[in-house]
């Protein structure tokens, strides 16, 4: 995609916004979410910083048939360095209707390449090409930059093309179908579009079987600490109802409680179970919309 190309890199990523609204002007995207904090494979350069190869697997492949001990013969005293790309992954979003589902997400990696380990250690030779990349006990190098850092597009996908596909290839995973469902259903859907609050982790591949698998996790766009809803037998009423609507004002809409019991680890289902007891005993704190979830999800458990 042209519109990562020429892109100049800054925090608030405004020439990247900026041209890819001139790109596709029909859809007007922000910046719904960014997941750093992951790296992968890169290349291999000199002490000084030069380009031998931009594939460390291609090059060992080219260079020895992926013989690792003629390999350390051969570049020893070379002092080369295998590098790392440091990676981000930006998630930009664009509404196309009053659905849930009805968003474009689009997904640019931001990467800079940075050097990792020297190629050869004598003192722990690599015994194959995945310890060369990543050895075990070698201590890391500095981490300075090679060139500059750059975007690269990774996919666009129409969330309801991607969920009707999904559906009709009858996929392992269905359960974030009911999710957004739920949301539909929730007081939750008054409060903003599904993907100002969450975003879809995708991933599409051919099992061994020559199936096709497609699948898709909600993940919060929320930025700050998701707070921790302990449970006991003694929290019920007032207090229950309490420490659920204190965590939707902190996540910032309603029923946030029950999509994070979903989604994430820090809201156990036991809280839910409790809800419905209360519910369905002398406490009514819910919403009939929500409380009407809450029971389909009693009846009928799943998790995202």
């Amino acid at each position: 995609m042209g519109v990562c190309s020429f892109a100049h890199i800054n925090d608030k990523h405004q020439q990247f916004l900026d041209n890819l609204a001139r790109t596709i002007p029909e859809f007007s995207f922000r910046i719904a979410l960014t997941r750093g904090g992951w790296h992968r494979d890169a290349g291999v350069v000199t002490a000084k910083g030069e380009r031998i190869s931009e594939n460390i697997r291609q090059w060992v492949e080219q260079e020895c048939a992926g013989d690792i001990e003629y390999l350390a013969h051969k570049y020893g005293d070379a002092g080369y360095i295998v590098t790392r790309l440091h990676g981000k992954t930006h998630y930009l979003v664009a509404g196309t209707g009053s659905a849930p589902e009805d968003f474009i997400q689009l997904e640019v990696e931001e990467l800079q390449e940075v050097t990792a380990y020297p190629l050869i250690n004598e003192k722990a030779l690599p015994e194959d090409i995945d310890d060369l990349i990543d050895p075990a006990g070698v201590k890391k190098l500095d981490p300075i930059s090679v060139g500059e850092p750059h975007y690269v597009f990774r996919r666009m996908t129409h969330i309801a093309d991607y969920l009707c596909k999904m559906s009709v290839l009858k996929s392992r995973d269905m359960q974030v179908q009911r999710f957004i469902e739920d949301w539909k259903r929730s007081s939750a859907a008054e409060c903003g579009a599904f993907s100002e609050h969450w975003v879809l982790a995708l991933c599409e591949y051919t099992d061994a079987y020559g199936e096709q698998i497609m699948l898709a996790e909600p993940v919060s766009t929320c930025t700050s600490e998701i707070p921790r809803l302990e449970m006991s037998n003694a929290v019920h009423g007032s207090r229950l109802a309490n420490k659920i609507h204190s965590f939707d004002r902190d996540i910032g809409y309603p029923m946030a409680w029950y999509f994070y019991m979903l989604a994430h680890s820090n809201v156990p289902h036991q809280l839910a179970e409790a809800i419905h007891h209360d519910q369905v005993s002398a406490y009514d704190y819910l919403p009939v919309k929500d409380l009407k979830v809450l029971i389909d999800w009693y009846n009928k458990p799943y998790s995202v």
